[in-house]
């Protein structure tokens, strides 16, 4: 498997591990924004599981930057896992940049 591959895959991990940390979240939160949130996440998980062409991923990149700093970057409870959701969202951006940049 080669490096863009690798770093291909784990963008799905980290967008996985997201997934489920929303799901988490859900469980003990009625806050409406995890619905959304989770919503999203899938998406984005079905849209790079699909692609992996440098331009449709630059346009995932912005997307999920723009959801993370204008919609998500928000405090939901429960804390301890809201702060891990924040860090795995982070991981995600921080992954992107490594793959594109």
């Amino acid at each position: 498997m080669d490096l863009m591959n690798e770093k291909h895959q784990a963008l799905i991990s980290s967008l996985e591990e997201l997934r489920v940390i929303v799901d988490k979240m859900n469980e003990v939160s009625n806050d409406g924004i995890l619905t959304w949130h989770k919503n999203e996440v899938i998406d984005w998980l079905s849209y790079l599981t699909q692609h992996t062409d440098v331009e449709e991923l630059e346009s995932l990149e912005k997307e999920i930057n723009d959801r993370f700093f204008f919609k998500y970057n928000v405090r939901i409870e429960p804390r301890d896992l809201d702060i891990i959701r924040l860090k795995t969202f982070e991981k995600v951006i921080h992954q992107f940049h490594s793959v594109l940049h």
